[in-house]
């Protein structure tokens, strides 16, 4: 069978050579089916994506078949494969001769159907937020988060967290799609904050602009900590004065290790331990550290805010000089 096609061969039913049909159909007759693709087409990644398609077809380079049913009525809709559509109709409208696609005919329910479109290789794959979106409608159709993990290949736990992203308050919602807040970002706060999340991502968003960040991350929601080297200096002092305290002061406080913050108050009023001088310096100094690294830190974040004000200025004003030159 050398130098033989694949089709010579699967008709002749060689052993590892199966034929599959491939159909060609007019683009202008496929119909999407409205809301099945989850797909912003007013995303410009998503217009970018489409206009390569467009190139391609007008070129002739090769483009993958589209994934296509019909339904009862007769008409063709896409399962995967919208952009592509998209991109040979545009292809037409820009005079290439395009009278048909390639495509394959999928066999499958609604569940079936909306997991291959969640899993998409077109090439561009979907924002977090409609692929959170996309978990929730397979959710609504009876799946499991597990069945959801499995067929998405996710951990159940991934699934948890696009689900809580899903149900978001709409302004959560919002800021992850106009880019401000990242979807993990979203999900931390969301866990954290409940329904207030929105405002406090809100609060968030306009800190790091202030800093001259675009957007808030999960690095954003962090409270500030010292380098490692800087906190283990520090615990290492901590280690030291303790390992000064002599055993009848370290058993008096044993005693007062269960109470609240209030009652130690009340109870160690004017109670006094000794400790060892170099222990308690060694202590000291590496407090010093700690304070001299968040000064460091403070004065990065207000030089970037006051960077960012800058070329705030810079743009207003520049805007301002071509307004002038317009008029």
């Amino acid at each position: 069978m050398a130098g033989k096609s694949l089709k010579v061969q699967a008709e002749a039913k060689v052993e590892g050579v199966k034929k599959r049909t491939t159909f060609q159909v007019d683009p202008r007759i496929l119909q999407e089916e409205e809301g099945f693709n989850l797909r912003d087409y007013d995303d410009p990644d998503v217009i970018a994506h489409i206009e390569s398609f467009a190139e391609s077809y007008a070129t002739g380079r090769y483009v993958p078949p589209l994934l296509v049913r019909v339904r009862d009525d007769g008409s063709i809709v896409p399962v995967e494969g919208h952009c592509r559509r998209r991109g040979a109709l545009l292809a037409i409208k820009l005079g290439a001769p395009l009278p048909f696609v390639d495509c394959e005919e999928f066999k499958g329910g609604d569940i079936q159907r909306n997991g291959v479109m969640l899993r998409s290789a077109e090439g561009l794959k979907l924002k977090p937020l409609k692929i959170a979106l996309g978990y929730l409608r397979l959710q609504r159709m009876g799946m499991s988060n597990a069945e959801i993990a499995q067929d998405q290949g996710k951990t159940p736990a991934r699934v948890e967290q696009m689900l809580l992203l899903a149900n978001a308050n709409s302004d959560v919602q919002q800021l992850v799609k106009e880019g401000k807040v990242a979807a993990e970002a979203a999900i931390e706060a969301l866990r954290a904050h409940g329904e207030k999340a929105g405002e406090f991502l809100t609060g968030k968003f306009k800190e790091v602009t202030e800093r001259g960040e675009k957007k808030v991350t999960r690095g954003s929601l962090k409270d500030w900590v010292p380098a490692p080297k800087v906190v283990t200096g520090l615990m290492g002092s901590v280690q030291t004065v303790v390992s000064a305290l002599d055993k009848g002061t370290l058993t008096m406080l044993a005693k007062y290790e269960a109470m609240s913050p209030d009652q130690l108050k009340a109870e160690l009023v004017g109670k006094k331990v000794e400790i060892d001088a170099a222990a308690l310096l060694e202590l000291i100094k590496a407090n010093g550290a700690v304070a001299d690294a968040k000064k460091v830190n403070d004065t990065k974040q207000s030089q970037a805010k006051a960077n960012a004000s800058q070329m705030s200025i810079e743009g207003a004003v520049g805007e301002g000089e071509r307004d002038k030159e317009g008029e």
